[in-house]
C-alpha cells in the first residue's frame, strides 16, 4: 500500500505539521493586510510618536532606553518627512507581500519594517505588535507565494505555454496546487498561537477573573473604553456583565484546546476558529486595544484545513456563473490579458474565444463585422447579456472568486469614466503596446528572445582564493544545497527560544523553569522585540483610573490643554479638570503613554519641549505658552452595583514657568 501523502486533516501530531498552500496564500493576504491596517492607523500619530518634534524624539529614547536591546530603522527619522518616507516604505513592502510579488524578499523586509515600526515606540507598544512580528517570523520559513499570488501567476504562465483560444479551455488546465506543505514552523506557528492564549488565560489569575467582576473594572478604564463599552457598562446588568467577563477569561483555553486537538481536527479548529473570531470582536466591541484585534485575527487563515477549501470550492460551483470572453485573437496584448485571467480563473468560470474561430461561437451568437478590433467582448450564455471595454473588465472581475471589490470599484461613476478612457487608449495603440512587449501584434511577429552567454564557473578561483575563503564558499554551496533543510533548522531552532523565553517571561510558569534562559537567547529576542511576556490585564484587571492633563497659561492669558487637544477626543474641558472625564476616546498608543508619562522622569524634559512647541502645532503666536502645570489625575472605580468614582487623587508632577502661586 502507498504511503498516505501528508495532510493537515489526518489525525494524530502530525497533523500539526501540515498546511494547505491555499492556507498559506490566504494567511499572506490575511498578514499583509493587518500590516497594512497597523500602519494606517499609525498613520495620524506618525509626528506625535516617530519624530523629533513628538513625545519621544529618537535621542531620548535612544539615550534613556527602556530595554536595553532595541534596533529600529526609524531611530534614523528626526523630521516628520523622513519619517513618512519611512512609513511609505514599509507599506510598499507589505502590499508587495499582500500581492505576493518576490514574496521571499518580501517576506524578509516585511519583518524588517513590523520590527522597526514597533521597536521605535516599544515603551508604549501592546502585546498585539509583538503578535504581529512573532506572525511575520514564523511565517518567513513557509512558502507563501504557492497560491493566490503574483508569483504563482507568473510561474504559471511561464510554465505552460497557450498558442489559441483552445489552449485556453479549463478542461486543458493543469490540475491546481494542492499539495500540502509539511514544516516544523507549521507547528511552530499553531504552538505560538496557542502559547499565546494559554498565557493569557493561565496570568490572569487574580480574584476579580475568578468571580465575573474583571470586566466591569476594565469598561471603567475611559482611556481604553470604547462608545459600545460605555454605553454596556451603564446598560447590561451586572450578571451579564460577569457571564461575559468569564467569557472573556475563559474562552483563550477553550481555543487552544480546540486548535490542539490531535483528533477531530477539523471541526475542532472550525470551532476554534469561530470561537477565536466571536472573543476578539467582543474585546475590540468594548475596548480598544489597538492592532491586538487584528493581529490575533491574521493567524486565523493558516488553520484552515484542506476539507474547508474543497467545501468552499464547491458552494462556489453551486454558484457557477459563466461569461464567454471573446477577444482579438491576432492581438498580441489581447492574448496575453487572457493568458493572465486564465491563470486567475481557478474555478473555471470564463470560457475565451478567439475572433478567428467562428466555428466554437455558440449557436445564435453573432459579432458586429469590426466590433472586436475595438474592444473585448464579455457575453452572458444565459441571458445574452453584453459587456463592452472597461465594463467588460468589470464584469470579468466579478466573475474571478475574489475579485469582486475590484468589479465594484471600476463601476463607481467616475472610475467608470477614467477606466474607459485608460481603456480606449491600450486599444487604439495596442499592435504598438504589443511590439514593445515583445508580443505578436497583427502580423507583426513577436521579438525573439535574446541569446545571453553564460559562463561556466569552475572550482578554480575559489581554490586559489586560500583555504579560508575556499571552506566559506563549500559552507555556502552546501547550504544553498539543502534550503529545506536548512530552514527546518532554523525553524527549530527558532522554536526552542521562543519556548525558552516564554517559560522565563511568564509568572505563571514555576519559578523553578523561569531561569532557563541564556543572554543569547534574550538577546536575539529582545532586538527583535518579540518578548513572550503575555500578561495583559494579568493578575488582575487595573481597579482604578487615571487621565494627564496640562493646565497651560498662554501669553494672551488663556489656559489651554495641549495634551488631550492632541490626543483625546473630549470636549473643551474647564481648566483644572478635577474628575476624570467618563471618555477618553484615546488611541491605544496615547492611552499607554498617558499612563506611563507622570512615573518616568527620564522622558518628562521631552514632554516639557513638546508643550512649549504648542504655537508651532497650532500656527497663531498668541498660543506661546508662558507656563504650564502637567497634572495626573487618580482614582479608584466604582465596585460592581455603583457607577461613581472615589478616593480622586490629584497631584502635579511637571511644572515649568514660574512658580506656580
Amino acid at each position: 500500500m502507498p504511503p498516505r501523502p501528508p495532510t493537515a486533516d489526518r489525525p494524530g501530531w502530525r497533523g500539526w505539521l501540515c498546511i494547505d498552500p491555499r492556507s498559506l496564500g490566504l494567511g499572506r493576504i490575511a498578514l499583509g493586510l493587518a500590516l497594512l491596517v497597523d500602519l494606517w492607523s499609525r498613520g495620524p500619530q506618525l509626528t506625535l510618536f516617530y519624530s523629533n518634534e513628538g513625545l519621544l524624539p529618537n535621542h531620548t529614547v535612544l539615550w534613556q532606553p527602556i530595554v536595553p536591546r532595541l534596533f529600529s530603522i526609524f531611530f534614523m527619522a528626526s523630521l516628520p518627512h523622513e519619517a513618512a518616507l519611512l512609513f511609505f516604505v514599509c507599506g510598499f513592502c507589505f502590499v508587495t507581500l499582500a500581492v505576493g510579488f518576490r514574496t521571499r524578499l518580501f517576506q524578509v523586509l516585511s519583518l524588517l519594517a513590523t520590527v522597526s515600526l514597533h521597536n521605535r515606540i516599544i515603551w508604549i507598544e501592546g502585546e498585539g505588535s509583538v503578535a504581529l512580528g512573532a506572525l511575520c517570523l514564523w511565517t518567513l520559513f513557509l512558502p507563501l507565494s504557492r497560491r493566490f499570488s503574483v508569483d504563482a501567476v507568473v510561474a504559471g504562465l511561464r510554465g505552460r505555454a497557450h498558442h489559441s483560444a483552445a489552449d485556453l479551455d479549463p478542461a486543458r488546465a493543469p490540475a491546481a496546487d494542492t499539495a500540502p506543505v509539511q514544516s516544523l514552523a507549521v507547528a511552530g506557528l499553531l504552538l505560538q498561537f496557542a502559547a499565546m492564549l494559554i498565557f493569557w488565560f493561565a496570568n490572569r489569575s487574580g480574584p476579580a477573573w475568578r468571580d465575573g467582576s474583571a470586566l466591569h473594572w476594565l469598561l471603567h478604564q475611559a482611556r481604553v473604553v470604547t462608545a459600545v463599552g460605555a454605553w454596556a457598562r451603564a446598560a447590561l446588568s451586572p450578571s451579564l456583565l460577569s457571564a461575559l467577563s468569564r467569557f472573556v477569561w475563559l474562552a483563550p483555553l477553550l481555543i487552544a484546546v480546540l486548535l490542539l486537538l490531535p483528533v477531530g481536527r477539523v471541526w475542532a479548529r472550525r470551532l476554534g476558529i469561530a470561537l477565536t473570531v466571536t472573543w476578539v470582536a467582543t474585546i475590540a466591541a468594548l475596548l480598544n486595544q489597538g492592532n491586538w484585534a487584528v493581529a490575533v485575527l491574521a493567524f486565523l487563515p493558516f488553520f484552515l484545513s484542506a476539507q474547508d477549501w474543497e467545501q468552499a470550492a464547491a458552494w462556489a460551483r453551486r454558484r457557477q456563473r459563466t461569461r464567454l470572453v471573446i477577444f482579438d485573437g491576432d492581438c498580441g496584448i489581447c492574448f496575453f490579458s487572457v493568458r493572465l485571467l486564465r491563470r486567475l480563473d481557478t474555478l473555471g468560470r470564463l470560457r475565451f474565444l478567439s475572433n478567428d474561430d467562428l466555428a466554437a461561437f455558440p449557436a445564435g451568437l453573432s459579432v458586429e463585422p469590426g466590433l472586436l478590433e475595438k474592444t473585448v467582448l464579455v457575453v452572458d450564455p444565459v441571458t445574452g447579456r453584453r459587456w463592452l471595454r472597461a465594463d467588460a473588465f468589470a464584469e470579468i472581475f466579478r466573475t474571478l472568486p475574489g475579485f469582486w471589490p475590484l468589479a465594484l470599484f471600476l463601476r463607481l461613476p467616475l472610475v467608470r469614466t477614467v477606466a474607459v478612457w485608460v481603456y480606449d487608449r491600450v486599444a487604439i495603440n495596442r499592435t504598438r503596446l504589443s511590439t514593445w512587449l515583445g508580443l505578436a501584434a497583427c502580423g507583426v511577429p513577436a521579438r525573439p528572445p535574446s541569446s545571453v552567454a553564460t559562463a561556466a564557473v569552475d572550482g578554480t578561483a575559489e581554490a586559489s582564493s586560500g583555504g579560508g575563503a575556499f571552506f566559506l564558499c563549500r559552507c555556502w554551496r552546501w547550504l544553498r544545497a539543502r534550503p529545506a533543510q536548512m530552514r527546518e533548522l532554523l525553524a527549530a531552532l527558532t522554536l526552542l527560544a521562543l519556548a525558552v523565553d516564554a517559560l522565563a517571561e511568564n509568572p505563571a510558569v514555576p519559578a523553578a523553569l523561569r531561569d532557563l534562559r541564556p543572554p543569547l537567547v534574550a538577546t536575539l529576542i529582545g532586538y527583535g522585540g518579540l518578548s513572550q511576556r503575555w500578561t495583559a490585564w494579568a493578575s488582575e484587571p487595573p481597579t482604578g483610573d487615571r487621565m494627564v492633563f496640562v493646565d497651560a497659561l498662554t501669553s494672551d492669558g488663556r489656559h489651554v490643554d495641549p495634551f488631550n487637544a492632541a490626543g483625546s477626543r473630549i470636549d473643551e474641558p474647564s481648566l483644572p479638570l478635577t474628575t476624570i472625564p467618563a471618555r477618553l476616546d484615546e488611541s491605544a498608543l496615547f492611552a499607554e503613554y498617558a499612563r506611563r508619562i507622570p512615573d518616568h522622569v527620564v522622558y518628562h524634559q521631552a514632554f516639557v519641549e513638546w508643550v512649549l512647541r504648542h504655537p508651532e502645532r497650532t500656527g497663531r503666536a498668541g498660543d506661546r505658552i508662558a507656563s504650564f502645570d502637567a497634572w495626573v489625575i487618580d482614582d479608584d472605580s466604582p465596585p460592581p452595583g455603583e457607577t461613581v468614582a472615589g478616593n480622586v487623587r490629584r497631584r502635579i508632577f511637571l511644572h515649568h514657568g514660574a512658580p506656580p502661586p
